[in-house]
């Protein structure tokens, strides 16, 4: 997956499902703080030049985690529909 950073937005869900290899913890309740400029996210994306994705168990979590980043300005903040569910019925691979 290059050029996309993955950005595991839950907690306690994906610790049952797997995780996407790679994908930084970024926990929602954190989420304002990490896309504002200064914000870890929001410099990742900056310095790096990678679009900024996330997830969550199902993608509920994550849509609002997208409309918050582009809020802050990371216009190209998207998120994996259907979370590490729909994630894990296309065959995506997992790491424990």
């Amino acid at each position: 997956m290059e050029g996309v950073q993955v950005l595991d937005r839950g907690s306690n869900p994906l610790q049952q499902h797997g995780v996407i290899a790679g994908s930084l913890h970024a926990p929602y309740p954190d989420l304002a703080a990490n896309v504002r400029p200064g914000g870890m996210l929001h410099e990742l994306a900056r310095a790096s030049g990678k679009r900024i994705i996330f997830y969550c168990a199902y993608g509920e979590r994550s849509a609002m985690a997208v409309q918050a980043a582009q809020d802050a300005g990371l216009a190209s903040a998207a998120h994996i529909q259907g979370g590490i569910d729909a994630w894990k019925k296309a065959g995506g691979p997992l790491q424990r």
